[in-house]
């Protein structure tokens, strides 16, 4: 998988539509599926950090913005320092939500991964078998 990487930097589009060309039912083309998809689980391991990323900075502008209006506020300084953060609340909300896309798509990748491995172990068990009988 080394030289997949070292020769282009696929895009996760490119890399699903290599993988969904992989066929299932010869070993080999099954596990170079599950390269593929190891490089994707790379990918969206990189999305999901700097979704992270940015939702913990939103998060900390929000905060920060919070406690200036409340400092600079003489009367009313939660609600007024509520009004201040209302558009830094919807972005942190959108950050959120992209920190989860991106985390579930991780894990459901692996499942992916996971449930692939299985069918090449019982594929290499298929073929040893004919190989076994054909003797």
């Amino acid at each position: 998988m080394a030289a997949l990487s070292l020769q282009k930097q696929y895009t996760l589009g490119e890399l699903y539509s290599l993988a969904d060309q992989c066929s299932h039912d010869y070993p080999a083309t099954l596990a170079r599926k599950i390269e593929l998809l190891t490089e994707v689980q790379i990918l969206l391991g990189r999305k999901a950090a700097d979704a992270v990323r940015d939702y913990k900075r939103v998060y900390a502008d929000r905060k920060r913005v919070y406690a200036e209006a409340y400092i600079a506020a003489n009367n009313h300084r939660e609600q007024r320092a509520e009004l201040a953060v209302t558009v830094l609340r919807i972005k942190e909300a959108d950050a959120e939500a992209d920190k989860v896309r991106w985390s579930n798509a991780v894990e459901s990748n692996d499942q992916v991964i996971n449930s692939l491995k299985y069918s090449l172990k019982v594929l290499l068990a298929e073929f040893g078998n004919n190989a076994s009988a054909n003797r």
